[in-house]
């Protein structure tokens, strides 16, 4: 595989892996979100557990009776519902469940949060559970502790959340006539949590999440390039490496082809210079040379040799081969 190709497949590799990255972290953050809506849930819930015993420890608290607080329908059996003080003002008896509804709708109006006290064996009947509640009661029932799920109320997502509510001894003033003992689920509060705050969290973290994440692709682009840059490089000095290598190995092979060379001892005639070949035959010595080192030989004539066979003509066949060697040494356009 070449660095080109290598370098896509490297950045395809790595697009698909901040894309994954991307994808995991979106959905954690998703997580992230339901679970801060839920513990804000739960917080809503312990907080309505503990002003409810508060007010079941003291029996009740008196509040004055006004237009948005009359006296409660339901605690017509309980012996001084209302009272009146000294100066005439007429106070009403406020019992968890009744002050657990009014801190509800006071939620509503100020944060948008829902809150309901809720029973299979409500005494008043708005405190019948819807179909997601009623579910929830019959879970707690056999043993779970809490119910959650994201639901659309109204027109917008809400975390909905419920927890049982457990008979206290101070609850069976009221609700031991249903045949309820301490320690008893006896119904649950549900909240719901508006997702909007929270998702509109999530999506601006998401939006950071998606910069951070394109800058690191793109930080890692430019190193598969840069990487993809040094790989090419180095392949094209390998390559031209190889070339040359290639080029002096053949230049040399040429040059030993066109190599022949004597070695070791040849036998000569000490008379008439010939020469034994391997095959014990022997042969002139130009034959014999010309064989082995691919040289061509031309004949002449030494001086020794003319003033020996020639020895009248000698004077005169010198000189004319000193002329002719004078002209060979002289050639045109030299000088």
């Amino acid at each position: 595989m070449g660095p080109r190709r290598y370098g896509v497949v490297l950045g395809l590799a790595w697009t698909l892996a901040v894309v994954g990255a991307f994808s995991w972290s979106c959905l954690r953050d998703r997580e992230a979100t339901s679970h801060a809506a839920r513990v804000s849930a739960r917080a809503q819930f312990t907080k309505d557990v503990i002003y409810r015993r508060w007010n079941a420890g003291h029996g009740g608290v008196y509040v004055p009776v006004t237009d948005s607080n009359p006296p409660n329908p339901f605690l017509k059996q309980v012996d001084e519902r209302e009272v009146t003080t000294p100066s005439g003002r007429v106070l009403t008896l406020v019992n968890p469940a009744y002050m657990t509804r009014q801190v509800h709708e006071l939620g509503m109006a100020a944060e948008g949060v829902r809150g309901h006290i809720t029973s299979l064996k409500p005494i008043r009947p708005a405190n019948a559970p819807d179909v997601w509640e009623r579910q929830a009661l019959e879970r707690f029932n056999v043993g779970e502790k809490e119910f959650s799920s994201i639901e659309t109320v109204g027109r917008e997502e809400h975390l909905r959340l419920m927890r049982p509510l457990r008979t206290e001894k101070g609850c069976l003033k009221c609700h031991a006539q249903q045949g309820y003992r301490e320690g008893d689920v006896r119904g649950g509060i549900s909240v719901s949590i508006p997702m909007e705050p929270y998702v509109a969290i999530g999506q601006r973290n998401r939006v950071v999440l998606g910069v951070g994440h394109c800058l690191l692709w793109l930080f890692g682009l430019v190193g598969i390039g840069l990487t993809g840059a040094s790989l090419q490089r180095h392949e094209r000095e390998r390559d031209r490496a190889e070339v040359e290598r290639d080029q002096t190995i053949e230049a040399l092979q040429d040059a030993l082809a066109q190599i022949k060379t004597l070695r070791g001892i040849v036998p000569i005639c000490s008379q008439c210079k010939r020469i034994r070949d391997d095959e014990g035959y022997w042969e002139q010595l130009d034959i014999y040379v010309r064989e082995h080192v691919e040289a061509e030989f031309t004949h002449g004539i030494c001086p020794d040799c003319v003033k020996e066979l020639y020895p009248d003509e000698a004077n005169r066949i010198l000189a004319a081969m000193d002329d002719e060697a004078s002209e060979e040494d002289v050639q045109p356009g030299s000088g």
